[in-house]
């Protein structure tokens, strides 16, 4: 029994319930329960290495929240109760802006809490310095995320931790790039910039294999770190229990 009268008319089936079927994917996505977020980053791996994808401009919500949520497109301070809080990506010039805030505000010495889905690494650098100096402690709070450069600011704590259900993860830096320059200046200059993180890795006492991490995950993915591996690289110096 033939079911289609021509070829063309078998196509167009095939078409159409491809439609349809995707049609039904997106409702059902759409019908989920507000109680339910799409898993993202704060979804547990099944095992083994996590790699994600990473996306800078939006992160991920928690659970009972919408799946994700924009992220500021430069870093955003305040402070309160000894807290000083860190969040939004970060853009050129923000470690100018972090410093000039603190010496207008001049918060107590404590706590400086992390949320940032990453950006600049120059100006991650000096902000770390700048925590560094100032003696403060950091922290990724639980629902809070740490991604691409920020773990460069976590690393400048004198203390450091990692609450359970917080997201911390590095990839391969984006130095940026001058197309005018020759291919060998252009590797020459990265070379130069990456010798410069692991400087200052190393001056804040941060075991180099994080860059080992970093450099086996392409730019548009994450490779989040758990609670052991974070404590190993020294990434942590305390197992934060809230």
């Amino acid at each position: 029994m033939r079911l289609f009268s021509s070829p063309q008319a078998a196509i167009r089936a095939v078409l159409v319930s491809q439609v349809v079927l995707a049609a039904a994917i997106v409702g059902l996505d759409l019908m989920q329960s507000p109680g339910k977020a799409a898993p993202g980053l704060f979804t547990p791996a099944p095992g083994g290495p996590a790699t994600r994808p990473y996306r800078p401009d939006m992160r991920p919500g928690t659970p009972g929240s919408p799946a994700m949520r924009p992220m500021a497109d430069r870093l955003e301070f305040s402070a309160g109760d000894e807290v000083l809080r860190v969040s939004g990506q970060i853009a050129p010039g923000d470690a100018t802006r972090f410093l000039a805030w603190l010496e207008e505000t001049r918060p107590e010495p404590g706590l400086v809490t992390l949320d940032s889905s990453g950006g600049s690494v120059s100006d991650a650098l000096a902000i770390g310095d700048t925590i560094r100096s100032a003696g403060y402690r950091t922290k990724v709070e639980a629902g809070a995320v740490c991604l691409s450069a920020c773990p460069y600011i976590l690393a400048a704590g004198v203390e450091r931790s990692a609450a359970p259900g917080a997201v911390v993860g590095v990839h391969q830096s984006y130095f940026g790039k001058n197309t005018l320059l020759p291919a060998f200046m252009a590797v020459s200059d990265m070379q130069h910039a990456q010798a410069n993180v692991m400087d200052y890795l190393t001056r804040m006492g941060i075991d180099l294999r994080l860059v080992m991490h970093a450099l086996r995950t392409p730019p548009d993915e994450i490779r989040v770190l758990d609670a052991e591996e974070m404590r190993d690289l020294k990434l942590t110096t305390e197992s934060s229990e809230s």
